[in-house]
């Protein structure tokens, strides 16, 4: 049986079932869970010696030390660099060229690790699924303005305020644009599981709430469907290595939100399809956001693109390229 390691407790943060990337590991393959946040090293050990194992890894000594126990290994790294120092690079390029097999997300990640020293030979791209029937059908933008005292005006919506999505960079932009904010997404720790605190937003972003910034905290997924069925413009603005696919950014595509978003590979699918910034340049953000407040073709056409980019990923289309490469590699082996 394969085991899929992965970082999480097995029940993990609010994911939508047809967008659970673990769980479609689970369910190709007939496999089992281990979490390394549930059991001793020694223990993790013992489940997986021998055994094939897609293992799922952010930077932690396990899911990320697999191979050396597997049979047959594949990692998935949520990230797309090996490293920031060169000691990191190192360690990772020798571990990661232990597996048979590397799942980058993107053809930015396998460029990557290409460039780090990772055998391209072991590198094949497994996008992470969005839920298109689900989220290209958005409605309740008007019950949510309501709820947030948004009345018509127009306003830009961001999911997750964290560090890593340089929020501060969003709301002066959007002060600069003269346009209201949104963010969706965790806001205290009674919204998280212990071991999440990651998600939060720093003490001095929650600071500036206003009228003109709004906190929702965090909503289920008819909550942010409600969202983007509202919002005007949806924006990322995230360090580069700050996400790893960024799955929202493809909800809001299908929900066919014009989007602006940071100018480094792991956007370049949306190339043509939406408006690019530095994404530490408010200013390019803001003028970003006046295009498409000004001009309502430009909307219309980008986010008819992104809407069929993010077809691309959707849940059938996704399961089968991991039912494809299971069976290539000898993990469907006995299943029908």
């Amino acid at each position: 049986m394969t085991k899929i390691v992965i970082p999480f407790p097995i029940k993990h943060h609010n994911v939508d079932p047809k967008e659970d990337y673990f769980e479609l590991c689970r369910d190709v393959c007939g496999g089992e869970f281990v979490s390394v946040m549930s059991s001793k090293t020694t223990d993790l050990i013992g489940q997986i010696r021998g055994q094939n194992v897609h293992a799922h890894g952010r930077g932690l000594p396990f899911p990320e030390m697999s191979a050396f126990f597997a049979r047959k290994s594949v990692y998935t790294p949520h990230n797309n660099h090996l490293g920031g120092s060169k000691i990191t690079r190192l360690l990772r390029r020798f571990i990661f060229n232990r597996y048979d097999w590397i799942a980058a997300q993107t053809e930015y990640g396998k460029r990557n690790y290409i460039r780090q020293g990772v055998d391209p030979k072991k590198i094949v791209v497994l996008p992470i699924p969005v839920n298109y029937s689900f989220f290209s059908k958005p409605h309740g933008g008007r019950e949510f303005r309501k709820k947030f005292g948004l009345g018509d005006d127009p306003f830009v919506l961001c999911i997750n305020a964290r560090r890593s999505k340089k929020p501060e960079v969003i709301i002066e932009a959007c002060r600069k644009a003269g346009v209201g904010l949104v963010f969706v997404g965790h806001r205290s720790k009674g919204e998280i599981q212990p071991g999440f605190e990651w998600l939060l937003p720093e003490p001095e972003i929650l600071e500036k709430e206003s009228k003109d910034v709004i906190f929702t905290g965090n909503l289920d997924k008819h909550g942010v469907l409600a969202a983007l069925d509202a919002a005007t413009v949806y924006v990322n603005s995230s360090e580069d290595g700050g996400e790893c696919f960024s799955l929202v950014v493809y909800e809001a595509a299908c929900a066919g939100v014009p989007l602006c978003l940071p100018n480094y590979g792991l956007f370049e699918s949306f190339s043509g399809a939406a408006l690019f910034h530095e994404n530490d340049n408010p200013d390019q953000l803001a003028d970003n956001i006046r295009k498409y407040m000004t001009d309502k073709n430009l909307a219309k056409k980008n986010s008819g693109k992104a809407k069929k980019i993010s077809r691309k990923v959707d849940y059938p289309i996704v399961r089968k390229m991991y039912e494809k490469f299971y069976r290539k590699i000898g993990f469907l082996e006995g299943k029908k």
